[in-house]
């Protein structure tokens, strides 16, 4: 299915080496018909030729000036990682607290193959809410897959809001073994009224010299602030759909 794209007058991926200024000047104009009848026989081509989205979303930047409609953070044009597995959050009453009832997310990852070197940069963990919640506490652990790395717990946040959180963590690994082999991330909430939650979570994975140098969590997703496009994945749950009670 062909993804809904927008038009884009900043500077596409792949765009930049042949414009001098930020604006993208695109080689196939879709506001024609001729043009859009063009660019949807290219993408045809493209994916009879077996090439992936990523890459169809990287040329469509490049000739068109096309970029996915939800912008950086979406995910939609960055590929999962390979061995990851993230858990669907999984949502749990703890009980009244000060005539109000509190909620608990709790989300786990695992890597069922450890990834190889180098990670100079950042990770990232996050779950968000379609709706809004007042976050209690938030908290990040971390461990390897042997005792090499034994268990850590955080609670600085690189962001908590209304619509969730989201972690930075710094990998360490050895031979064998990594500080983010597996983990969980839980947020505790209060609700002010009966609320319709969707929630998910993500891990996003970085190699080489790419990294994230922070993050920004909205209803519809996270923002991360990739130091580069390339060498990076990220891996998104299956939603959790609930509905909360004060």
């Amino acid at each position: 299915m062909l993804a809904v794209l927008t038009l884009s007058l900043a500077t596409a991926p792949g765009a930049a080496a042949r414009q001098a200024t930020a604006e993208c000047v695109p080689e196939v104009a879709t506001d024609t018909r001729q043009g859009t009848q063009r660019l949807l026989s290219m993408i045809e081509e493209w994916r009879a030729d077996g090439v992936q989205e990523p890459e169809i979303d990287r040329r469509l930047a490049e000739v068109a000036c096309l970029t996915p409609a939800g912008g950086p953070g979406a995910g939609t044009e960055i590929p999962p990682a390979d061995g990851l597995v993230v858990s669907a959050p999984e949502i749990y009453t703890i009980g009244e607290v000060n005539g109000r009832d509190r909620w608990v997310a709790f989300t786990e990852w695992r890597w069922n193959t450890i990834p190889g070197y180098p990670m100079t940069g950042n990770q990232a963990v996050s779950t968000w809410f379609s709706a809004q919640v007042s976050p209690v506490l938030q908290v990040v652990h971390h461990a390897g897959a042997t005792d090499a790395f034994p268990n850590v717990s955080r609670e600085d946040a690189a962001d908590v809001n209304a619509n969730g959180v989201g972690f930075l963590i710094r990998p360490e690994r050895n031979a064998n073994d990594i500080n983010v082999a597996t983990g969980s991330l839980a947020l505790v909430f209060e609700t002010g009224a009966c609320t319709d939650l969707t929630a998910r979570s993500a891990f996003a994975h970085t190699w080489n010299n790419t990294g994230i140098n922070g993050l920004s969590v909205a209803a519809t997703g996270v923002t991360h602030d990739w130091t580069d496009q390339v060498d990076r994945a990220l891996t998104i749950s299956q939603p959790t759909q609930i509905t909360v009670c004060p």
